[in-house]
């Protein structure tokens, strides 16, 4: 087994440069190698390092990252659609598709590993040097020429979880969308729901950082959560509930929030929000006492090469523009732990940051 930097969990609160990652001698014939040239690290690689991988233990002294973009080093013999030098974006996730739920229309079901972007269990995730990736036709995606790499990467999670969580929201021409906790994944939701027709977007957070971003995306009213009686007011200014709500943070309480504004016959969709091990508590007169025809949906990233080659092309013709979501830059592999160390802080200026390597 060949050896090779990343960067893993070590501990509570820590990260740290190894030279011991896994990579094995010779890939697959599916398979393809990868160097990345940008990452991004996200709240579920920081909820890993804050707790020292307590819910993935095995996890612990492995590489995390789910989001990178990069340049093919090798192909296998059955590699079709990629060859060396190619500019492409990572998938996510990695679902199996010669699998019975691929066909039944749920492959994200059936992965090399729950945990996204870790297709190479010995190793990890994407924070390496070579990223293995076992299926490249169906989970890696081409970059268009007019996409840089640092919007292409907005691309695995960021784009490819909103976008599948709206559309599970089955959004009508018109609707009002209320997008509770405005963070990363969410102020691409808001993007997302004016693509796909959405007519008045609530977008409820508490920072200027992600109000100007969400303002520039197509949300029409900006709500701070901080202020008593929000929620009223988000009814009183819109002369009744919701049609649709977007979650994305929180837990228990930030669901009932949401019911609570949610027309009967609605839909609410949580993104990102992490319930843990404890039982959810519904309020019964937030979800019509279970008379309310009220859905809730828990939707999770998206994968496979057709959905990232469809989110690169709204990259490349002008329909969002992803980098407004990056507040910081840095370059370096060993500058990852210090972009991860922005999310353990609760940095109010961060949306995302990326890390070049070079």
């Amino acid at each position: 087994m060949k050896k090779m930097k990343g960067v893993v969990i070590s501990g509570k609160n820590q990260m740290e440069m190894r030279n011991d990652c896994a990579l094995p001698e010779q890939i697959v014939s599916t398979g393809a190698l990868i160097r990345p040239e940008i990452w991004s690290p996200c709240t579920s690689d920081a909820h890993l390092c804050a707790t020292g991988c307590q819910s993935l233990p095995y996890l612990l002294g492995k590489a995390v990252g789910h989001e990178m973009c990069g340049v093919i080093t090798e192909v296998g013999s059955d590699v079709h659609d990629f060859k060396v030098g190619d500019r492409v974006i990572a998938c996510a996730v990695m679902p199996i598709w010669r699998s019975l739920e691929a066909q039944d229309g749920h492959a994200k079901m059936k992965s090399d590993n729950m945990y996204w972007g870790i297709d190479y269990p010995d190793r990890g995730g994407s924070f390496v040097e070579q990223y293995y990736i076992r299926d490249a036709d169906m989970n890696l995606a081409h970059i268009p020429d007019n996409v840089s790499m640092e919007q292409a990467v907005m691309v695995p999670d960021m784009m490819c979880t909103a976008f599948t969580g709206v559309e599970a929201l089955d959004l009508q021409f018109g609707e009002t969308v209320a997008v509770l906790g405005i963070g990363p994944v969410c102020l691409t939701a808001v993007r997302a729901c004016v693509l796909h027709g959405a007519g008045r977007i609530f977008a409820i957070g508490s920072r200027k950082v992600c109000f100007d971003v969400a303002k520039q995306y197509g949300a029409t009213d900006l709500i701070d959560y901080h202020n008593e009686n929000y929620l009223d007011k988000i009814i009183e200014i819109n002369h009744g509930l919701v049609d649709k709500v977007i979650l994305c943070g929180g837990g228990a309480k930030e669901l009932n929030k949401g019911l609570k504004i949610l027309k009967s016959g609605g839909t609410l969709v949580n993104l990102s929000a992490y319930f843990g091990g404890q039982p959810i508590l519904i309020n019964p007169a937030d979800w019509g006492f279970g008379y309310a025809d009220k859905t809730i949906k828990g939707v999770g990233c998206g994968g496979g090469r057709l959905l990232m080659s469809r989110m690169a092309q709204l990259i490349s013709y002008g329909r969002i523009q992803p980098e407004k979501l990056i507040t910081y830059r840095y370059h370096g592999m060993d500058k990852i732990p210090e972009a991860m160390n922005l999310f353990l802080n609760h940095d109010r200026s961060l949306i995302k940051p990326v890390i070049y390597n070079d």
